[in-house]
């Protein structure tokens, strides 16, 4: 009953999202790689039945594009539009226009165009500065590889160029043998993950062969159980990497839902929209928070260059705590970099959410125990509630959120945190009384320890170049037991799995 009720709200967002995306005019650019935000917009045209006028603007001859016979297949972005373009809607185009879409994939893939060098080189746009020398994109973020890969994949699979196809093959196998062992360098990021995720869906709808199929469906479920534990209510959570942007909640809202329809709209909900790909039922689970709660789930990400031998192996210990109204994460080390080392989003009204920040340019370390967390620094951050009734009571700062309760305990450099609701402790009055009563932080040289209300006890002490000494109860914690394979064992209700 429950996937027969996911699958009519499925089809209603995906209605919807048709509307936004196909109410959007004029489409954009073919200049450089700006097919990645028109071409969504004229496929979308397409499909609402608007024929005559998105497939005009498909089949134009992109004339940057002359060793290509004016068909852009340089930017990964572009060759994702391409692809489904050419795969999907493939009968709808002009059998010409098709053809010379075949002649330029077939040239292109004779040898691995990785391997070749582009005359003259062209620009992703008019100002980039990270250009390639090759005549398809060589950037290796997660996303613009996903890109390169499948497409080069399918134009060699479809055009017969067999040589080039078993190279990609093999890439696609390490890729995603790479992404089951250790996962990918650009986790969980709120902009980039659907990226790669699109890019997949092309791979899993037009492959002809059943290992390559595979393999993207493989890749498909890890890509979406990642995404289903940092969705929530329409919102995406950290701890992430690669953290500016939002689109990555707004693509995988039309899977989950269970929050309110986007502000804005995302180009790449056509890829959803045109695949047979779904999620599994316990992906969706998760992704609605379906499963008893609380739980405390450990995960470990690689370092970015994670093809390099030397860093092959976990680089960031995160650790999130998913109440019944708030969730809380964070990395040992804390932020740094791109990558955002702490979040907490409590629930806000039936499906919204608000945020708990923490900023600080300076180096700090974090040690997390489920609900309790230590954050300790080479100075105090800057810290920015959520909408909340602040409370101050011998020092420590009480936020009554909608549903969530938070102590802070402020010290010179840092901060203690206890979260606490309805389930644990009654009342918020209740929780203030327990908190003050029972708690207690103390600070000795540059070992913290703290004692929640109920008598759970975490301790840390910073490292300067490595993970910091952490103890939960009395107990040093072992870092090597920091098990990433925990939060994909998640306890379902009878018949929500």
């Amino acid at each position: 009953m429950q996937e027969i009720w996911w699958i009519l709200m499925f089809r209603l967002r995906a209605q919807l999202a048709l509307i936004q995306l196909a109410a959007v005019e004029p489409y954009g650019s073919i200049a450089y790689e700006y097919e990645k935000n028109s071409y969504p917009l004229a496929m979308a045209d397409v499909l609402w039945g608007q024929q005559s006028s998105g497939l005009a603007f498909l089949q134009q001859i992109d004339e940057q594009a002359t060793e290509t016979q004016g068909i852009d297949l340089l930017s990964g972005f572009t060759l994702k539009g391409q692809m489904r373009k050419y795969f999907y809607f493939g009968d709808q185009l002009d059998p010409a226009y098709r053809q010379r879409m075949w002649d330029a994939m077939y040239e292109f893939t004779l040898t691995d165009p990785l391997t070749r060098t582009a005359d003259p080189p062209r620009k992703f746009w008019s100002r980039s500065k990270d250009d390639c020398k090759t005549p398809v994109d060589c950037r290796n973020t997660d996303n613009l590889r996903a890109m390169r890969e499948t497409s080069v994949y399918l134009m060699a699979e479809e055009t017969g160029n067999d040589a080039t196809r078993l190279i990609y093959k093999q890439h696609l196998d390490r890729y995603v043998s790479t992404l089951l062992d250790i996962g990918m360098g650009e986790w969980d990021s709120p902009v980039y993950h659907g990226y790669t995720t699109a890019a997949y869906l092309n791979l899993y709808d037009f492959a002809k062969d059943p290992e390559v199929k595979q393999l993207a469906n493989d890749a498909l479920d890890w890509l979406y159980r990642s995404a289903a534990i940092k969705y929530w209510r329409g919102s995406w959570n950290g701890p992430s990497k690669r953290t500016y942007g939002d689109s990555a909640a707004r693509f995988f809202w039309l899977y989950f839902g269970h929050g309110p329809v986007p502000d804005e709209l995302e180009r790449d909900w056509i890829y959803g929209l045109t695949s047979d790909y779904l999620p599994p039922d316990d992906v969706v689970a998760i992704a609605q928070r379906r499963f008893f709660k609380p739980i405390e789930l450990q995960r470990t990400h690689p370092h970015y260059e994670n093809w390099k031998p030397e860093l092959y192996g976990p680089a960031f210990y995160e650790t999130i705590y998913i109440g019944h109204s708030y969730q809380l994460g964070s990395l040992a080390r804390g932020t740094g970099g791109d990558w955002n080392g702490f979040s907490l989003r409590v629930a806000k009204g039936s499906s919204k959410t608000d945020e708990f920040t923490v900023n600080t340019n300076r180096p700090h370390s974090i040690a997390q125990y489920e609900n309790l967390l230590i954050w300790h620094g080479a100075e105090a951050p800057e810290l920015t509630f959520p909408n909340a009734r602040v409370e101050t009571v011998d020092g420590i700062t009480f936020l009554a959120c909608d549903q969530t309760w938070i102590a802070v305990h402020h010290f010179e450099r840092g901060f203690a945190m206890e979260v606490g609701e309805a389930q644990t402790h009654g009342s918020f009055t209740a929780f203030k009384e327990a908190v003050a009563k029972q708690s207690q932080l103390s600070v000795e040289a540059e070992r913290v320890n703290y004692r929640d209300s109920t008598g759970k006890r975490v301790a840390i002490v910073p490292q300067v170049n490595g993970l910091p000494e952490v103890w939960r109860d009395g107990q040093p914690y072992d870092w090597q037991a920091h098990n990433r394979e925990l939060s994909f064992q998640l306890p379902f209700p009878s018949g929500q799995n």
